[in-house]
């Protein structure tokens, strides 16, 4: 067995539980009401679910800070607000003292004034909070073997390698979110915040670091599969990696179980990121479209506005539909690359598909050229679209609004796409292309500048986050406080 899996295997617990135990029942009043204003809160924002107790801390902390600045103030209150929404659960509680929390605070506060944007360390500090609630440390192992995995099969030369090749894998592997990645390299740096942002800032300044991504998530099938086994049986784990049969047999019991899930987890995605387009790009749309159209032609035309409604969930339900996942010889190549992984691991870094430099390439004449044809193809196509819609009697605020959902529900279902064919074998460098693809990509590239653009514009959650959840908190404080005191009161009146 090779240095390196041997290593591996001897990390992992064999026993760890992937969730995090049961939650406290507590049915009250508080905690009710917590929990929902929670589920609406985050339905604002497009977020997979492993990301959402992370992203919920930070917001949580952003807005105590206001008003709380003493570290042992916050981790009080954090803790009472987290235990409101039932984001963690019993044992994590039992593994996280509030003072150790308050230590973990007081370390990033006391660097607020080094140059460092404190935006970035308060979502540094929430990720860091985060997995230390977290009861699943082998989740992380796998994450350090898909990196030696990796590594070896990328024949590029860069000074900083490895930083790169860690984050692709910590982004595409573990779907860690910026914050999460920055709190990886905050431990790989050795507890060091402002040598952190400077190694953040650098890779992602890196152009090397998307081919790496785009690599890594050529490479996940086999990968996921084997942590996807492990998670499955922990106890038997090791035992099964030694037999080929009973690899094999586990493997494809396992993989099928998975397919079905995401199965399951593309229709929840689509649904989802129909529901966050509306509650927020729709805002933004409906305010310009019917005031428009009131100021410009008298009027709001009825038909073009039910079809920028009724249109979103179309498109979605139509690209998702088009989503296969792995059958019959492509799971049986899965099942056959995760065996070869864990043990042949030493001829991983000779096989032909690894990621090789790239020949030094001059912009040449033919580059300038089909970046015009590009640009001409890019205008051309929203032409065209806009040329269908007054034909059909959308007027301009209408076919504005058309476009924009166009783009914005196309740009996430693309990565919906993506995320479902994580499982498949890709081979790198034979992506194949289409005349499909001379329509569709200006549309993604639309709906990627908007997505990133407006999720900065997204009122619902402002108001949310700086109007209502204050005085709303404030609300459910003394709610808890009024039900702890007739607590006491009943229990002198029964003494």
């Amino acid at each position: 067995m090779h240095p390196a899996v041997k290593i591996f295997l001897d990390q992992l617990s064999y026993g760890v539980r992937v969730d995090g135990g049961a939650r406290d029942d507590d049915q009250s009043v508080v905690s009710v009401l917590a929990r929902v204003y929670e589920k609406a809160r985050n339905a604002l924002e497009y977020r997979a679910d492993h990301l959402v107790r992370r992203a919920a801390i930070e917001r949580i902390l952003k807005r105590l800070m206001v008003y709380e600045k003493d570290p042992s103030g916050l981790a009080k209150l954090l803790l009472i607000e987290l235990k409101w929404a039932r984001y963690v659960s019993i044992a994590e509680l039992e593994q996280v003292s509030e003072a150790k929390l308050a230590q973990t605070l007081e370390r990033y506060i006391k660097v607020f004034e080094s140059g460092v944007p404190r935006e970035w360390l308060m979502g540094v500090a929430s990720a860091e909070i985060e997995e230390m609630f977290n009861l699943n440390r082998d989740f992380g192992k796998f994450t350090y073997f898909t990196f030696q995995v990796i590594k070896q099969k990328v024949k590029v030369t860069d000074p900083n390698l490895d930083l790169l090749v860690f984050m692709a894998v910590d982004r595409i592997y573990s779907q860690s979110d910026d914050e999460q990645q920055a709190y990886h390299i905050l431990q790989l740096a050795g507890g060091n915040i402002n040598e952190t942002w400077r190694l953040v800032s650098l890779a992602k300044n890196s152009p090397l670091l998307n081919r790496l991504q785009k690599f890594v998530s050529s490479q996940m099938g086999a990968l996921l599969l084997l942590r996807d086994m492990y998670f499955a049986d922990p106890g038997g784990f090791r035992q099964m990696i030694e037999d080929k049969n009973n690899f094999s047999q586990t493997a494809s019991k396992v993989l099928d179980k998975q397919l079905r899930l995401m199965g399951e987890r593309i229709s929840t995605a689509a649904v989802r990121s129909v529901i966050y387009v509306f509650l927020t790009k729709m805002v933004v749309a409906v305010a310009i479209e019917m005031p428009a159209e009131v100021w410009l032609f008298g009027s709001v035309a009825k038909w073009p506005l039910v079809a920028n409604m009724l249109f979103p969930p179309a498109l979605m339900w139509a690209v998702t539909r088009q989503i296969s996942l792995p059958k019959g010889r492509e799971k049986e190549e899965i099942v056959n690359r995760a065996w070869l992984v864990v043990n042949n691991f030493e001829a991983l870094a000779k096989e032909e598909d690894g990621l090789l430099e790239k020949p030094a390439q001059r912009r040449s004449v033919w580059y300038t050229i089909f970046s015009g044809l590009y640009a001409v193809v890019f205008v051309a196509t929203f032409g065209l679209i806009f040329y269908g819609l007054s034909k059909i009697r959308f007027n301009f605020a209408a076919q504005v609004v058309f476009v924009f959902f166009l783009s914005v529900i196309a740009f996430l279902a693309h990565r919906i796409r993506q995320t479902a064919g994580i499982y498949r074998v890709k081979q790198e460098g034979k992506q194949r292309s289409s005349l499909w693809d001379m329509v569709w990509l200006p549309i993604l590239t639309a709906g990627s500048i908007l997505n990133q653009g407006l999720s900065k514009l997204n009122f619902l959650a402002f108001t949310f986050d700086f109007i209502l959840e204050a005085p709303f908190k404030v609300i459910l404080g003394f709610i808890d406080s009024w039900v702890q005191f007739l607590g006491t009161k009943k229990e002198e009146v029964v003494g």
